[in-house]
């Protein structure tokens, strides 16, 4: 059972309704039944008197018709007689309507006003059939008879008629007196008062049947009426409640269910007050909810960054530390490392200066480095300038970590000018040496917050690292003035310094423990009553070490060698707790009175195990990916190549780049680009043997080495590779498909040692970047030689303008269907004086790559404007200079503004000059090609598509391109004359254009042929060899003057 007190007011309130609804149609349903039943009742009233009628209407119209009879002598009268008579028994059919028929109209030709239906039923029996009372039948069944029997006197008349002879006047007058006499008259009457009498009966009976219909219908009325008001109130009640339930109008929510679908997280969604528990709150918390979920996910992603951003400084600082040899070499190399690699603003260190209370920086690095010039840091409590984040922090020996710079009380005085520089947070770290605090290392951040607990580990971390640098440094002083001590200076000298070590343990010659320092109680947890007079074996030396310890004793005391002694070792110790850890040994030999005895320093290095270990990971592996980085790299292809060498076998070195991954970084951000570079390291592997080597290099850059590797199996291992990297990649809700470009060095054949061979991949891979990527090539001889003219190419190419190696040839654009010249195409060529005329086709795509384009490009354009410029001065046509823009311009945003100032300078209108944009280079970026077209549009620069049907252009873009014409690509030109698939696409093109209101223009054209099918397909211009190829200046002014 439903327990309705659980169920919400607008559910009962609807159950409700519902109900009342049904109550509603069954009331409604009896209604209509009773409206019904009055119009029944009014139809057999009606009918009833129609009957009644009939039958009176049926015995008029036999009189009428045998009293015509007998006066005319007309047996169309006899006729209608009989056939009255036979309609009323049933013995013919009665006409359509029969009712309201009068004899009188039935004209002299027999023409009917009514048709015939195919009804043969008798009148009695008509009546029988319409419900009347037994004594109402009997009525009309007597006042039947009686007709039937005045019938006999009217068939006798119309007898005398037809059996005189002659027919008389009198006999006439006798015949009409048969129909006129007082018999006649009672007979007729013996009809009609049956007649009569079955009226009044039935009026009485149908009037009550109708009244009580009328009345049953009434009530019913009202009571739908009133169920109806109440029904209406109900929907008005579910209407409240269900805006009490929603919290707002349906259309409020949806158009927040709208915007919430849509990703519009950020809006609040305010709810009225007293809908508390509607659906408007349940949706606001969602709401909220999301935002919520949203702003930890955009911190988590922000905070993963900061997070990488530390490791590689930590990684740096790290590799700083290994190479750097003093405390003036790292501070620098620290500072830097932390704005470069860790995305803080600024990075000073300052050294204390313990007697004066005062910090003095001594180096520094990034924005804003001017607010350490002339500043006074003091450590003193009792200074106001004491108690900023750096005197905090040497005077508690603490990090200080201040997350909110300007609101900070500790930094009241540097307030201002943190202002100017936009600090949001800083982090001072107090470096120490020896335990001591000797300094500062201080990070600002322009972010509030940024330095949460992840950082303050990692920024901790490497302070430790500094801390472990600077002792470092002094342990190597230290360690040289020990070796020139030991030299110079007496047993008691060389033993005082050696016991600057952590821990000092005396023993005599049986190695039993004679004086144990406190630093070795720390380190080993044995108190010094437990230590002295045990071996020393027993409590620091492994068990499993154990037996050669003692040989080396026996071996020393016996032979007075050991290979140990005055020299600074590292073995593996163990504490008291049963945990071995490594520690660095000095032992001693003392000789004194003809006694020996041994004092050992020992310190505990498992930090510096630990940073080391860590510092050679990073020097050898990626940080990111954990692949071998160049350095073991290297080491693996030497090893390599010395196995190669022995076993005569080939190598195959790798060199593979990720397509477009700039694109990933700068669109989705550097953690999504660094998820997908651990998700195709990990496909990597799978393709590789384990005895194959994957290297990152760093950005999207891998090396793989394939040991025992033919062409063949390079080859099998790149498409497996490429099928790899091609299927789709969901990271971070973002669904990525990325390709890449392989190039392949084989050893011996193209190099023999790893520099060789990455250069020759390099080249390889860079011939597959330039035919479309997603593919691998090998290494050939031509291909270096190709990239050595490439090289020299663009190097010339830097000169080739101010050296005047350029030259613009014009190739006139002539109007089809009245063979004039409209414009020409603005060509650039390059003669070199040594490589001599070299091809557009060779040296274009160098120039974009190089950026040279640019200015190349302007320079072109510049020169084409001016050029024209002169022609329309000389008096020549009116004509259009074309000039191509390369995918480089296009992408220039300042080419709009260069555009119009060359105009203006040049003087030209911009009406005369077109740029052509080819279709492939429009659609790589469509939005961008409509902004691009629209602001040359405004300016008044026409836009033309070049090469138009080669690349894949959309419609809806297309419609949208503010261009005025279309430019036939000649491939499909060249064979146009014979290839129905060229006649096909040209055909089409034109068409298109024309639908959209473009022109067209075919290049190419070189044969009567091809320019007799543009003409006969509309086709409004033409350029090509049959006409002209392109032409120097002068040449096109002799071509414009014919």
């Amino acid at each position: 059972m439903v327990n309705f007190n659980k169920i919400s007011a607008f559910s009962r309130n609807v159950i409700f309704t519902s109900l009342w609804f049904v109550l509603v149609v069954v009331t409604f349903t009896m209604y209509v039944s009773a409206e019904k039943n009055v119009d029944e009742q009014n139809r057999l009233r009606i009918n009833s008197f129609k009957l009644a009628e009939e039958l009176r209407q049926s015995s008029d119209d036999l009189t009428r018709m045998v009293r015509s009879y007998v006066q005319t002598g007309n047996p169309i009268y006899k006729t209608h007689f009989q056939e009255v008579l036979d309609i009323r028994n049933g013995v013919s059919p009665r006409p359509v309507n029969y009712e309201g028929i009068y004899w009188d109209l039935v004209q002299a030709d027999d023409k009917r006003p009514r048709p015939y239906s195919n009804q043969k039923v008798a009148l009695l029996e008509r009546m029988g059939a319409q419900g009347f009372t037994s004594e109402e039948f009997s009525k009309l069944a007597e006042a039947k008879a009686n007709s039937d029997a005045l019938t006999q006197i009217e068939f006798r008349a119309m007898e005398v008629i037809e059996t005189a002879a002659p027919l008389t006047d009198t006999i006439r007058a006798q015949a009409a007196s048969m129909l006129h006499d007082q018999a006649y008259y009672q007979a007729k009457a013996s009809i009609m008062k049956p007649i009569n009498e079955f009226h009044q009966m039935m009026d009485m009976r149908t009037q009550a049947a109708l009244n009580n219909a009328l009345t049953a219908a009434s009530i019913l009325r009202w009571v739908f009426i009133t169920f109806g008001i109440v029904l209406v109130w109900l929907l008005w009640r579910s209407y409240f409640l269900l805006r009490h339930t929603l919290g707002a109008s349906v259309d409020d929510l949806h158009e927040h269910i709208v915007r919430l679908g849509q990703g519009d997280i950020a809006s609040p969604m305010p709810v009225p007050k007293g809908m508390s528990g509607s659906v408007m709150e349940w949706l606001s918390e969602t709401q909220m909810n999301l935002a919520k979920i949203d702003a930890e996910e955009k911190a988590a992603k922000k905070h993963n960054e900061r997070l990488t951003q530390l490791y590689a400084a930590l990684s740096q600082c790290n590799q700083s530390i290994v190479r750097c040899n003093s405390q003036d070499e790292l501070f620098p190399e620290i500072c830097k490392v932390a704005v470069v690699h860790g995305g803080a603003k600024l990075a000073w260190i300052g050294l204390l200066d313990a007697h004066n209370r005062e910090v003095f920086p001594v180096t520094s690095y990034g924005e804003g480095a001017s607010f350490l010039s002339g500043i006074y840091i003091s450590t003193d409590p009792n200074d106001a300038l004491g108690q900023g984040p750096s005197g905090i922090a040497i005077r508690e020996d603490r990090p200080y970590w201040c997350h909110d710079y300007i609101n900070d009380p500790a930094t009241v005085a540097r307030r201002e000018r943190a202002a100017i520089y936009g600090w949001g947070s800083s982090a001072s770290l107090p470096l120490h040496k020896k335990g001591k605090v000797i300094g500062i290392f201080t990070l600002y951040s322009s972010e509030v917050g940024a330095f949460d607990e992840d950082a303050r580990k990692l920024l901790t971390e490497m302070a430790v690292d500094i801390d472990f640098a600077l002792n470092r440094f002094d342990i190597e002083i230290e360690r040289e003035l020990y070796r020139e001590d030991l030299q110079h200076s007496e047993e008691s000298s060389r033993l005082m310094l050696e016991n600057s070590l952590d821990a000092v343990v005396n023993m005599n010659a049986e190695g039993v423990v004679t004086e144990w320092s406190g630093s070795a109680e720390k380190i080993f947890g044995y108190q010094r009553d437990e230590a002295i007079g045990k071996l020393l074996g027993d409590l620091i030396v492994p068990m499993q070490h154990r037996e050669a310890h003692a040989k080396g004793m026996r071996r020393l005391l016996n032979t007075g060698e050991s290979h140990i002694i005055g020299k600074l070792i590292e073995i593996v110790a163990l504490r008291r707790d049963g945990v071995e850890f490594p520690v660095e040994l000095s032992i001693a030999q003392i000789k004194r009175g003809g006694e020996i005895f041994f004092s050992a320093f020992i310190r505990d290095i498992s930090e510096r195990k630990t940073s080391e270990a860590r510092i050679q990971y990073l020097a050898n592996y990626d940080a990111l990916t954990g692949l071998p980085n160049r350095n073991q790299l290297n080491e693996r292809v030497r090893y390599a190549i010395s196995l190669a060498q022995r076993s005569h076998e080939k190598i195959a070195v790798m060199f593979l780049d990720i397509d477009h991954f700039k694109d990933v970084n700068d669109s989705l951000g550097h953690s999504v680009g660094d998820m997908l570079l651990l998700e195709l390291t990990c496909r990597f592997k799978s393709a590789l043997r384990d005895e194959d080597t994957i290297s990152r290099l760093g950005g999207d850059e891998f090396i793989l080495m394939l040991t025992n590797a033919d062409e063949y199996a390079a080859a099998h291992v790149a498409q497996k590779l490429l099928k790899a990297i091609e299927r789709p990649m969901l990271i971070e809700n973002h669904q990525l498909s990325v390709t890449a470009s392989i190039g392949i060095a084989l050893y011996p054949n193209d190099g023999v040692d790893l520099e060789t061979l990455l250069r020759n991949a390099d080249v390889a891979m860079y011939k597959v970047k330039q035919e479309n990527r997603n593919g691998y090539r090998f290494y050939t001889a031509k291909m270096q030689t190709q990239s050595a003219r490439n090289l020299l190419l663009v190097n010339a190419l830097r000169q080739a303008t101010q050296l005047k190696q350029f030259e613009v040839h014009y190739q006139p654009q002539i109007n089809i269907k009245d063979n004039r010249i409209i414009g020409v195409e603005a060509l650039l060529r390059w003669h070199h004086p040594e490589l001599c005329m070299i091809s557009p086709i060779e040296f274009i795509p160098l120039a974009e790559a190089s950026g040279l384009i640019i200015n190349i490009g302007e320079w072109v354009l510049r020169q084409a404007v001016r050029q024209l410029k002169t022609w329309l001065k000389a008096g020549f046509p009116p004509m259009i200079m074309a000039v191509n823009l390369s995918v480089v311009q296009f992408r220039d945003p300042n080419l709009p503004d260069l555009v119009s100032r060359i105009l203006e300078e040049e003087d030209l209108p911009p009406e005369y000059l077109e740029l052509e944009l080819t279709e492939g280079v429009a659609l790589e970026d469509p939005q961008g090609a409509i902004a691009f077209m629209d602001a040359l549009h405004e300016r008044g620069v026409r836009m033309s598509i070049d090469d138009f049907g080669t690349g894949y252009s959309s419609l809806s873009h297309l419609k949208k391109f503010k261009v005025y014409k279309l430019k036939i690509d000649q491939s499909f030109v060249r064979d146009i004359s014979t290839d129905e698939e060229d006649k096909a696409i040209v055909i089409a093109i034109i068409n298109l254009a024309r639908s959209l209101g473009l022109k067209t223009i075919a290049e190419g054209v070189e044969t009567c042929n091809q320019l007799e099918f543009l003409q006969n397909h509309d086709c409004d211009e033409v350029q090509g060899y049959l006409y002209s190829k392109p032409l120097p200046v002068d040449q096109m002014e002799k071509f414009l003057r014919k």
